[in-house]
């Protein structure tokens, strides 16, 4: 079985998907891990393995930022249905709530207009609290960014410091994600992304992080700026699947697991019924998931721009995440949309079994 979804992977190197790519599989038996292709193709090709450490752009609001604000649910320090501007004085909007940041459902715009000519940390600020809702609060989902960079500052003001040293102290050091920053030190590991030539940044990103807005704040945002590895996120993933604990300690409650995978907002349409399902953060599985069309129910997912992805599958006991930076050398390759989904249905259908068998 692990044979036939390596083949499937290094296909999709062949066909251009992505210059390469890492994941782990984390099954109720064993863990899978292995790496494909290169890492980089320009400026210089470089081989890729297991301790690449990717951007993992998007999943950025899953693994940290999302995981901080229930940490500090759990310390009583906030709950869902405080207004943001409980702990951020700057924000105009008093209706919105933690709770409609988290489901994408606030009324603010998904991002910051040309974003790329942002010219300082300032001028990124200055628009986010300018922002007015452009649709009515509760009406539909929008995915936003600016809801999640708002949240991050949330993080921040509750805290006292850093959403990056926050999420350093309290997530990764605690679930053994040694190789899991904001800002890698060691940029030489990761791999690149797009070529970047403006006045803000000219050349390949290596160890940078690729979305505009999360680069002008210095690489620290709520909705991305995350590098990572496979198995630093196979912890993650054994964590969320263990109800929360880790090496024998809890690390988020079981009650707070139940949450993350309970449906908060979702809209139908159509006689297919085509669902868009939001949890606290993270999507949950509907119609067109990434997951592929064969995992349940109980399944959260996410996706990030630069080419990773998350899933994990409460009831057939299986995660999974593929990191690849498929916009290397640019963004305008779109393969991996499909890829993951078939790559999902394969998984599933192959993996499940091993909830029930002796690792056969």
């Amino acid at each position: 079985m692990i044979e036939e979804l390596n083949k499937l992977i290094n296909e999709a190197v062949s066909a251009g998907v992505f210059p390469g790519a890492n994941y782990c599989l984390v099954t109720e038996k064993r863990n899978y891990f292995d790496s494909f292709g290169n890492k980089s193709l320009y400026p210089n090709p470089e081989e890729n393995g297991l301790d690449t450490i990717y951007d993992l752009a998007s999943v950025s609001k899953v693994l940290s930022t999302t995981t901080s604000i229930m940490l500090l649910l759990e310390r009583g320090k906030l709950r869902l249905y405080d207004s943001v501007s409980t702990y951020l004085p700057h924000f105009r909007h008093k209706d919105i709530l933690i709770w409609d940041l988290l489901t994408h459902t606030s009324g603010l715009q998904a991002d910051i207009p040309r974003a790329s000519k942002l010219q300082s940390r300032e001028e990124c600020l200055e628009k986010i609290y300018a922002c007015d809702p452009v649709y009515e609060k509760g009406s539909k989902i929008v995915y936003s960014d600016i809801g999640f960079m708002l949240l991050g500052f949330v993080v921040e003001s509750i805290s006292g410091i850093s959403l990056a040293e926050f999420a350093k102290k309290n997530i990764f050091e605690s679930l053994d994600m040694f190789d899991t920053s904001y800002n890698p030190l060691e940029k030489e590991r990761c791999a690149p992304t797009e070529e970047r030539r403006d006045e803000i940044f000219n050349g390949f990103l290596k160890g940078y992080v690729h979305d505009e807005k999360a680069y002008i704040l210095g690489g620290v945002a709520g909705h991305a700026g995350v590098f990572s590895t496979v198995k630093d996120i196979s912890n993650f993933i054994k964590m969320i699947l263990n109800d929360g604990k880790f090496n024998g300690k809890q690390f988020l409650s079981k009650p707070t697991i139940d949450l993350l995978f309970t449906k908060q907002v979702e809209i139908k349409s159509g006689i297919s019924l085509d669902s868009d399902a939001r949890g606290l953060g993270w999507i949950i599985k509907g119609s067109y998931s990434s997951a592929g069309d064969l995992a349940s129910n109980l399944t959260i997912l996410h996706t990030g721009f630069t080419g990773t992805n998350i899933f994990i599958d409460r009831i057939n006991h299986i995660g999974f995440c593929l990191l690849s930076n498929r916009v290397h050398p640019t963004r305008d390759n779109l393969k991996i949309i499909p890829f993951r989904a078939k790559l999902g249905n394969y998984i599933i259908s192959h993996f499940y079994k091993e909830k029930y068998l002796n690792g056969n």
